[in-house]
């Protein structure tokens, strides 16, 4: 018997280190060539770091391996490999690698951006219960309001389109949803401190963006000195971080104090989560700051960003939005705004955010994640603590390239033309079947414009729920063109997108007027609505 379990015990430890010298003898995944010493450092990008990414994956293929000195890199072109790894691998590729700047402004509390702990499982658990498909009409009323104001707004000042978008769709929406908070002075505030705070996060996402994140002796730089730029960046936003998360929160545990707190996600996780004497352990406190927190951060930019890029897209694609509308017409009818029990009737508009999503993605480059372990893909050694980077877009038709042929060699997911044939064209239609129906062989762009394996973004119902009700209801009742600028020229547009992690659209069209004298009443009566209400 012990001779047994000798004999095993050996077998196991033999097996174990023939597979771990096996894994060192196995090449690295190809990728530029490496200096000694600083391996591919100078070679890092700084800015738009897609474009290189870009270059090495049409050199080197779906896999590239970067040699970032205590920090290797992989970065990911193909969604095969990113559902072999971040799907299939999950457990062991669902970490996110350590930063030095998302540690310094204390960022690591955001459920996106947290370490895999069970600090983080806990808090996902509750985001998820509270943002999952099942809940969402309980938050019918204030999506709806909030999309209703815009329509007003844009009938008013149609030429501060774009502030009105990026103030009430998903920014308004979630602080009432997360929050409560019906105060316009307070809401005032609340937006501008989201819009100040997630410029951190737009900078932070960028790889290589921080050179301290490559050579991190770089954050003890003091601030006035040069190459302090860390120092800087930090003692600006850290403060507005830990606002951000705390400042709502705690005046929502006042209200309720006081017997005056608005039903919302904050005052329901307290209530789950106290006592019978009505108190918070400092854990849950913590866990329930997170959740909300997160939600605040995460709407404040993305759901905006994917917003103004419909608008961008509909002016682009004329034929595209006639279509919709006239859906919308035979759907909805004259009399009345969409709402969301019309949603499920509307396929082709569902299509054209689909489309949307997959035409302009706001992520570029998704968030990263990090190897808890070392793997083997494909006949290559991924070692124990690479940062995997996938990349989400194809970036020589947004960035640089006009030329077809160089657009189809392309690597990027939502523009990989076996999945999507003619992916530099605009076409809602590819989504659906020859009934006009959502077609689920079409590969599904939300996998990859939220994320992947246990990383995927838990607000992403909520998230497109929200642009599907902004999208209906604009169609319903605006036409979308170019336009002219303030000189009478025609305004000429583009997909390009901004250079930071969540990517808004550069140009943006002048024309969004009410598509017919009906289509202005409706819109007149949301204006005479708030009035009497």
């Amino acid at each position: 018997m012990l001779l047994t379990l000798a004999i095993s015990l050996a077998s196991i430890t033999a097996i174990f280190v023939l597979s771990k010298s096996f894994k060192r003898q196995l090449p690295l995944p190809p990728g530029p060539p490496r200096r000694w010493l600083v391996g591919n450092l100078l070679d890092f990008p700084r800015t738009r770091p897609w474009l290189t990414f870009r270059d090495w994956c049409k050199e080197y293929g779906d896999l590239v391996f970067i040699d970032l000195p205590l920090k290797p890199v992989v970065v990911i072109g193909s969604t095969k490999v990113a559902s072999d790894l971040l799907e299939a691998k999950s457990n062991i590729n669902s970490e996110r690698p350590h930063s030095v700047i998302v540690f310094l402004l204390t960022w690591e509390w955001a459920i996106p951006l947290a370490p895999y702990t069970p600090r983080w499982r806990t808090g996902r658990r509750y985001f998820h219960q509270h943002f999952n498909r099942s809940v969402l009409n309980e938050y019918r009323s204030v999506l709806e309001q909030e999309t209703h104001a815009v329509l007003s707004r844009l009938l008013t000042s149609p030429e501060l389109a774009r502030q009105h978008i990026r103030t009430s769709i998903s920014r308004v929406q979630i602080i009432r949803v997360v929050y409560g908070a019906r105060n316009a002075a307070r809401m005032r505030e609340y937006v501008d401190l989201a819009e100040r705070t997630m410029e951190s996060v737009r900078r932070l996402l960028v790889p290589g963006a921080f050179l301290a994140e490559l050579i991190p002796a770089l954050k003890y730089i003091p601030a006035w000195l040069p190459g302090g730029y860390t120092k800087r960046f930090v003692s600006v936003y850290q403060p507005l971080v830990d606002e951000m998360r705390n400042r709502p929160f705690d005046e929502v545990k006042e209200a309720i104090a006081n017997a005056k707190a608005i039903p919302s996600v904050s005052y329901r996780l307290i209530q789950e989560m106290q006592d019978s004497q009505g108190n918070l352990r400092e854990e849950d406190d913590q866990i329930a700051r997170d959740v909300t927190g997160s939600a605040y951060a995460a709407a404040a930019d993305t759901t905006t960003a994917t917003s103004q890029s419909f608008v961008l897209a509909m002016a682009m694609n004329p034929h595209a939005q006639k279509k919709a509308q006239e859906e919308l017409d035979r759907v909805v009818g004259p009399s009345r705004l969409p709402d969301f029990s019309d949603l499920d009737s509307l396929p082709y508009v569902r299509a054209v955010m689909l489309e949307t999503l997959r035409w302009i993605p706001t992520v570029p480059v998704g968030v990263a994640h990090a190897l808890t372990e070392d793997d083997v893909y494909e006949g290559y050694h991924i070692p124990k603590g690479t940062v995997v980077v996938a990349v989400s877009v194809d970036f020589c038709r947004r960035y640089s390239s006009t030329n077809v042929t160089e657009i189809l060699e392309c690597l990027g997911m939502l523009h990989n033309p076996e999945d999507y044939p003619e992916p530099e064209a605009f076409k809602p239609e590819r989504f659906l079947d020859k009934d006009g129906r959502i077609d689920p062989s079409v590969r599904d762009p939300t996998i990859m414009a939220f994320g992947f394996g246990r990383r995927i973004c838990a607000g992403m119902d909520f998230a497109l729920h929200s642009l599907n009700t902004f999208m209906a209801c604009m169609l319903h009742v605006y036409e979308m063109k170019p336009g002219v600028d303030e000189h009478g020229q025609p305004v000429v547009l583009t997909s390009e997108g901004s250079d930071d992690a969540i990517s808004f659209p550069v140009t943006f069209p002048r024309h969004i007027k009410p598509r017919s004298a009906q289509a202005e009443r409706l819109i007149r009566d949301i204006v005479l609505a708030e009035v009497f209400d």
